[in-house]
């Protein structure tokens, strides 16, 4: 039976690391028997000192070899007599910021885990991510480095029904497996001799030797990477990675050189291949975990996806026509049932012959829409399976001709049998998307401006057929993005259109029939939509594209396409002849239009550019939640907003979508590289440009200089956001920087606002930052905050206990992560032992990819959160939030989010003089770092109920008097003028 031996007095917790296996030590080491007998008993201070003597494993989870190896400062404290062993410092201090076995990386776990680092931030039963991975992660088939893979661990073993992959390694150190990061047979190719060395027993494998054996540059794990030209090119690695803080420089590279996409080889530039669209839809769909995975899959060379696509587009044709198929014979067993008694819309699908094809579409068309649908089915003259197309329907209108009546025939004498007051026009060679019908419905009831809707039309090649159509002077036409990928940003918004494909248009009865339906001078077919659209457009009503409505489109399905090119050239100049007034206004058919002509421009209307760092999500504070406000206000007053960040996203666009409204463009595939190529593909297109934040002005006045010429008429809104210079002054005071080492407050200012003489508009944060922007000679400063709808919290002052700080850390040079640890530190440390035992401090907010919960301070009650969607459950249980900025810039949107849910405020004084609230009435102020004040403020306000209800009536009506909607889009429309 295996003993386990704990000492609780050096560790204060047990944990699943922390003990001697004396019979597994004896099986590994059976010198321990001949030196003790077999049935030794050995005390806990006698083993811990033959394992620190002997080298000696204390049980599977520690590596004694591998942790002496590698601290070079461990090495060092043992020569010294601090500590018997490696061992010994791990469970005494290194478990905090140490890797205790080769195929484990602390900071690796927490950061892949995050509800792990959250967990232990918050005091729970596990020491440290080791102890959670030997408990719990390893069950979970969690990785503890880049370098396991669990399930391709089992995958790769002869045993089956393992449980615990890691632990199952441990007792089975020869079994090989592969990983995406260790090229095991290249290794051995290029290094026999360590081949040689695993056979003699030195190591388990090729990957234990690498990662074990401090190799001095003299070990590379792939062909991808080269650890002399990384430490070469980063000499500041030198120092860190001699002390053992990095085993090597790879290891470096995979916990912080991918990100920053540092060259891994001189020949190979992550930053170019980062920024192919392929691999960040890769990267992003977690289809690869890093872009240096990437590179190295595709050996740096990227498929052109849609030039494949377009050169296979006939192969994807055939598939299309087995699947109809295959469809058909499933309709011939089981019957598509369109009964109904009340429907919602009217559907028109005429045929003539193509039977397979049309129950493709049918089946698409049922489910896609699970409610009721009148369907009008015209049958033109069909000869084939058609003819019975009852046998395979039921539920539907049946019309039938005996001759081939044309599709713009047909679809005229269906309508007079539509019994509601939509209707879709549908090719029988489509497949209509879930949900599509419902978003065109729920348009067509919320908008009666609304008379046509098209969606984004996709080839059978997965390639966009149009997203909305194009008319030009000379009456040709042409679908918008055709050729393009259909998760384009251009694809992907709500916008007016001169027409959409009639493959699938929605619009009105009543309408429709009024307009006189589809001219049949256009007989059989072609141009019958766009004239259709001409129309509705000339009627007062509005034709639309709506991304979120997608078909599948068999192009020329129902016809062929050199049948088609000719009726085409007749009916355009049917076309051309009807509508001259209105080709007059339209642009010359030029490639260089295409971005301009695009889209119907709206007269009372602007069109606006809106630059800012990252595409702004409330979630990232630091001024992204007012930007999100603006460009959503902004689309709410009509105004078409295109959303271009200087910095690629780094989220799934998906996430960025579902943040905006759908008539918002977003620009997650360029950054600022793309910004003078997508000005010159846009001339004239734009009314505003909209640039948040000084430096980004600072970014752009050079690309503006330079193609000034493409938008001569363009009004430039300079968003300053903050004034930057008094948050360097303010930090520069408070850590203490001599005056003669740093500039004067003035010098930063003239330097930060210099840029901001190209706008033709200044827009600030506050008036306290228009004031100090007047005072260097700039006028007219407009003064654009925060917007804040009340949503009072129910719970009563008795009920609540918590102070609640929320604030975005980006990075640890941030404010709010200066706040944060001066609040956990020195002021939470001062309170917690006077508040009532069931207070706590609750922090959230999101965190940037370089900083992780389990890097705070911990401390009794001191609970971290992270991010969440909605705060609403922490600002009703809070009685205060706090705000103890000791350097800022700007109005953090977080105090007035607080006070809109009618919780009062506790703010340093630099916050309060920005926000020309009343304090005392409004909010609560304490000085800026001051220990004591803070705290007489807090104490004395946590239990004084009728203050905290003056404050929380206060706030909630300074944010009704001010940062109302109706007055947020009140300033917005002054500054757009």
């Amino acid at each position: 039976m295996r003993k386990f031996l704990w000492d609780e007095s050096v560790t204060g917790r047990q944990s699943a690391w922390d003990h001697f296996d004396l019979a597994w030590m004896k099986d590994t080491y059976p010198e321990i028997c001949e030196l003790f007998g077999p049935d030794a008993s050995l005390s806990f201070d006698e083993i811990l000192l033959l394992a620190g003597t002997c080298g000696y494993q204390p049980n599977p989870y520690f590596d004694e070899a591998y942790y002496v190896r590698r601290y070079a400062d461990v090495r060092h404290a043992i020569n010294q007599g601090q500590f018997v062993s490696g061992f010994d410092h791990y469970r005494r201090s290194g478990c905090r910021d140490r890797n205790p076995h080769w195929l484990f990386c602390e900071e690796y776990y927490l950061r892949e885990n995050g509800d792990v680092a959250r967990s232990l931030a918050n005091e729970t039963e596990f020491r440290n991510g080791y102890d959670h991975y030997i408990q719990c992660g390893d069950e979970e088939f969690r990785s503890g480095s880049w370098f396991f893979d669990p399930l391709k661990y089992i995958k790769s073993a002869t045993e089956t029904g393992i449980k615990s992959p890691f632990r199952h390694y441990l007792f089975h150190p020869k079994n090989v497996f592969d990983n995406l990061y260790f090229d095991r047979v290249w290794y051995a190719e290029t290094y026999p001799e360590i081949c040689l060395e695993v056979k003699k027993g030195s190591w388990h494998s090729l990957l234990h030797q690498y990662l074990s054996n401090i190799n001095n540059n003299t070990y590379d794990p792939s062909r991808y990477f080269s650890e002399r030209f990384y430490i070469e090119s980063n000499p500041d690695l030198v120092p860190p990675v001699a002390s053992g803080q990095f085993i090597s420089g790879y290891e470096h590279f995979l916990l912080y050189g991918i990100r920053e996409r540092r060259r891994p080889r001189a020949d190979i530039d992550l930053e170019r291949f980062y920024h192919h669209p392929y691999v960040q839809k890769l990267f992003l769909n977690g289809r690869v975990p890093d872009v240096f995975i990437a590179w190295c899959r595709f050996d740096g060379i990227v498929p052109n996806v849609q030039d494949l696509l377009e050169q296979e587009e006939a192969a994807t044709k055939f598939s299309f026509e087995k699947k109809s198929a295959a469809l058909a014979i499933n309709a011939a067993r089981s019957r598509l049932d369109f009964s109904c008694t009340q429907p919602d819309i009217s559907i028109i699908v005429v045929l003539h012959n193509n039977f397979d094809m049309t129950l493709n579409a049918l089946t698409a068309l049922r489910s896609s829409h699970r409610r009721d649908i009148q369907l009008i089915i015209v049958d033109s003259g069909s000869y084939d399976e058609t003819c019975h197309i009852e046998h395979y329907v039921k539920g539907a209108t049946l019309l039938r001709f005996g001759g081939n009546v044309a599709f713009i025939r047909a679809c005229n004498e269906a309508v007079r049998h539509a019994q509601t007051p939509f209707l879709l026009f549908l090719n029988n060679d489509t497949e209509i998307q879930l949900g599509s019908i419902q978003v065109a419905i729920e348009r067509l009831r919320r908008d009666p401006k609304v008379g046509a809707i098209g969606g984004k039309m996709v080839r059978s090649n997965g390639l966009l057929q149009e997203a909305g159509a194009v008319i030009y002077r000379d009456g040709s036409v042409a679908g918008y993005m055709r050729g393009a990928s259909p998760d384009v940003p251009e694809a992907n918004f709500v916008r007016r259109v001169d027409f959409c494909s009639g493959a699938a248009l929605f619009t009105r009865t009543e309408l429709f029939k009024n307009l006189g339906g589809f001219d049949e001078e256009y007989i059989p077919a072609y141009y019958e939509e766009t004239d259709y659209c001409v129309k509705i457009w000339k009627s007062g009503h509005e034709v639309i594209y709506d991304p979120s409505i997608m078909t599948i489109h068999y192009e020329y399905g129902s016809s062929n396409i050199k049948d088609g090119t000719g009726y085409i050239n007749r009916n355009r100049k049917i076309f051309n002849s009807k509508h001259a007034d209105f080709l007059s206004k339209k642009f010359v058919k030029s490639k260089l239009n295409t971005g301009t002509a695009r889209s119907v421009k709206n007269l009372v209307s602007k069109r606006i550019l809106f630059i800012e760092d990252r595409v702004p999500l409330k979630c990232y504070g630091s001024g992204f939640s007012r930007s999100h406000d603006i460009v959503t206000t902004m689309s709410e007053m009509g105004h078409e907003v295109t959303v271009f960040p200087i910095f690629k996203p780094v989220v799934s666009s998906t996430r960025l979508y579902n943040a905006f409204p759908d008539s918002v463009e977003i620009i997650w595939d360029r950054d600022i590289n793309d910004l003078e190529k997508f000005f010159s593909e846009r001339s004239g297109f734009y009314d505003i440009l909209w640039i948040c934040r000084t430096q980004n002005v600072r970014r752009l006045v050079p690309i503006i200089e330079k193609i000034s010429h493409l938008m001569p008429s363009v009004r430039i809104v300079a968003d300053t956001e903050a004034v930057s210079a008094v948050r360097e002054e303010q930090y520069d005071q408070l850590v203490g920087t001599p005056e003669d080492k740093r500039p004067t407050l003035s010098e930063r200012v003239c330097a930060e606002v210099e840029c901001l003489l190209i706008a033709t508009k200044i827009v600030a944060v506050s008036r306290h930052d228009a004031d100090f922007l007047t005072d260097y000679g700039f006028t007219d400063v407009s003064v654009l905050g925060h917007v804040q709808t009340p949503k009072r919290t129910a719970k009563r002052w008795t009920e609540r206990t918590d102070i609640l700080f929320v604030g975005a850390i980006h990075d640890e040079n941030s404010p709010n992560y200066d706040s944060l640890i001066w609040l956990v530190k020195v002021l939470w440390p001062a309170l917690e032992g006077v508040l009532p035992d069931n207070a706590r401090l609750l922090i959230a907010g999101h965190l940037g990819p370089r900083v992780t919960i389990a890097a705070f301070p911990q401390s009794p009650k001191v609970i971290y959160i992270g991010e969440l969607d909605d705060l609403t459950s922490l600002y009703d249980s809070a009685r205060f939030f706090i705000a103890p900025t000791r350097y800022a810039a700007g109005i953090p949107y977080k105090l007035y989010e607080a006070a809109a849910y009618g919780l009062p405020i506790i703010a340093s004084d630099i916050l309060c003089q920005s926000m020309d609230w009343e304090i005392g009435e409004e909010i609560l102020q304490a000085k800026t770092g001051n220990l004591k004040n803070f705290y007489d403020v807090i104490i004395a306000a946590y239990h004084d109920h009728a203050l905290w209800t003056k404050l929380r009536r206060n706030g909630l009506n300074r944010i009704m008097r001010d940062n109302t909607e109706y007055k947020y889009k009140k300033y917005i429309g002054e500054i757009l003028g």
